[in-house]
């Protein structure tokens, strides 16, 4: 049996499984940008900004000076809240937020649930009096699965036959998810279909189901390439097989593409322990600060957009101070949110003791102290650094801080770590086999690379026209191979047709 007879007959024996799998992946991957396209869209795409002055600044040392307040916590920062700042106190990941007014220091009773309120009402544009229900919500499910990694979030449902339902991240501020009663369905339907979600339970029977598939896929687009090369050019008189033939030059990049960045993905997902992302610092103490602010009047009419209590070198208590953009107030955009926006245009640190402006200390030194607190990262052991200002594959717009700073660690599995100088928090980290897979995904399976050229929303459109042209290549395919057994089985049993035997045709 020659080359090019074996690779025919391995693509038609694959024919069916491979129909299956084009028939569930592709449908339910047509689900994803129907979500971004007909799914509910926030009134607002980046969190409150909070205006402060040296008069409501002068009240915080006599707040924090009561150790019952801050003494252990995690983070500490000034928040907007409804009507005017508030003191955040952040003790654990798990448990909800503390607020304080800085006129009274009274602690806000459900503070934490009320700013969730507020903050939904913020990015839906309805008023609080339309919220139904309100409830911490802890793990994920269909309305709000694992890709949006932040937990726990607050889960606010609007009155309407639209079940609008937001999911609030307080510590960020951050919209972490929006959906209504369709999106959630559409979610449902990718889950179960494109993830097996249905299969959790049963990770290994999960990783081995899918895994077959892919596998069955990658190799069926390999033999369709091969016979696409190898077979002459010729008139093909079957409609059938010509336009199978022609699309199969179209397709063969893309689903081998996706079959095997899927399959590297559940691999990794499946096989590899991830590293944790988020992590906490500790804000320190906070006892006998100074009550002079002077250095406010050096600020030159710059607005100040939030105030975060951190620790500096030898655990000095720092304040860290952003300066408000100028285009703070303009309005976002869907592809804003996913490319991301910086909420601050700098930043500068204060001794909390002194009021002294520190001069040279900054983010950057900030971020070194905190991959050091954080991960045991020694200085001579960072070999590079920069600020991050744009979601990009090694660090997507599901992060919801920006700008974070990238410590790249000089170690075996060459670690990136995410700091987030505004709150000393360890946003996010990646190692060499992380990244890989994640460019992999990006690349092959979601085209990222298109984005920059078509943006996002022609990127999806390209996507979802190359599934539907795979269905339509995949029928004609399952077409062939029902009249190729068809006649075989006329073959087999030549009285009951009334003919003689009938080679088969090939479906190429």
């Amino acid at each position: 049996m020659n080359l090019k007879k074996q690779w025919l007959d391995w693509h038609n024996k694959l024919g069916w499984w491979a129909l299956a799998g084009i028939l569930v992946w592709a449908i339910s991957g047509i689900t994803h940008p129907m979500m971004a396209w007909f799914g509910p869209s926030a009134a607002k795409f980046f969190p409150p900004s909070v205006s402060l002055d040296a008069s409501e600044l002068g009240k915080l040392p006599a707040l924090l000076a009561d150790g019952d307040k801050v003494s252990g916590a995690r983070v500490v920062k000034l928040v907007p809240g409804a009507g005017a700042p508030l003191l955040q106190v952040t003790d654990s990941e798990t448990d909800p937020r503390r607020y304080y007014r800085l006129d009274s220091g009274r602690e806000v009773i459900d503070g934490d649930q009320n700013q969730a309120r507020w903050l939904a009402a913020y990015y839906s544009g309805r008023p609080l009096e339309q919220i139904a229900d309100i409830r911490l919500q802890t793990g994920f499910d269909n309305a709000y699965p694992s890709v949006n990694r932040l937990l726990p979030v607050y889960r606010v449902q609007f009155q309407g036959d639209d079940d609008l339902t937001l999911f609030i991240h307080t510590e960020t501020a951050a919209l972490a998810s929006m959906t209504d009663s369709s999106k959630t369905l559409l979610q449902g339907l990718f889950r179960q279909l494109h993830t097996f979600a249905w299969l959790d339970d049963l990770e290994y029977g999960r990783l081995i189901l899918i895994g077959l598939l892919m596998l069955t896929l990658t190799a069926f687009a390999a033999t369709g390439l091969a016979l696409v090369f190898a077979l002459k050019q010729r008139k093909i008189q079957d409609g059938k097989r010509r336009y199978h033939r022609l699309l199969g030059y179209v397709l063969w990049l893309p689903l081998l593409g996706w079959s095997a960045s899927g399959f590297y993905h559940l691999l990794q997902s499946s096989l590899v322990e991830p590293v944790q992302g988020l992590r906490l610092g500790e804000a320190g103490e906070y006892r006998n600060l100074t009550e002079d602010f002077a250095w406010v009047k050096t600020l030159d009419g710059r607005a100040i957009n939030s105030l975060s209590l951190i620790r500096g070198a030898d655990g000095v208590p720092l304040y860290r101070v952003g300066l408000a953009p100028a285009e703070s107030a303009a309005p976002g955009t869907r592809n804003q949110r996913f490319d991301g926006r910086p909420s601050e245009a700098g930043s500068l640190f204060v001794d909390a003791r002194s009021g002294r402006l520190l001069e040279d200390f900054g983010d950057r030194e900030q971020a070194q102290l905190l991959a050091a607190r954080l991960a045991g990262v020694a200085s001579q052991d960072i070999a590079d650094m920069k600020l991050v200002t744009r979601y990009g594959p090694g660090y997507d717009f599901r992060n919801k801080r920006l700008p974070v700073w990238q410590v790249d660690v000089a170690n075996d599995e060459n670690t990136m770590l995410f700091v987030d100088p505004v709150t000393g928090v360890l946003a996010d980290q990646s190692r060499s086999i992380d990244r890989a897979e994640r460019l992999s995904f990006s690349l092959l399976h979601k085209w990222n690379h298109l984005t920059p050229f078509t943006g996002r929303q022609a990127r999806d459109l390209m996507i979802v026209a190359t599934l539907l042209v795979l269905l339509a290549s995949s029928v004609i395919g399952g077409v062939m191979l029902a009249g190729r057994r068809k006649k075989r089985a006329r073959g087999r049993n030549p009285a009951a047709a009334g003919t003689g035997p009938v080679p088969a045709p090939a479906t190429q």
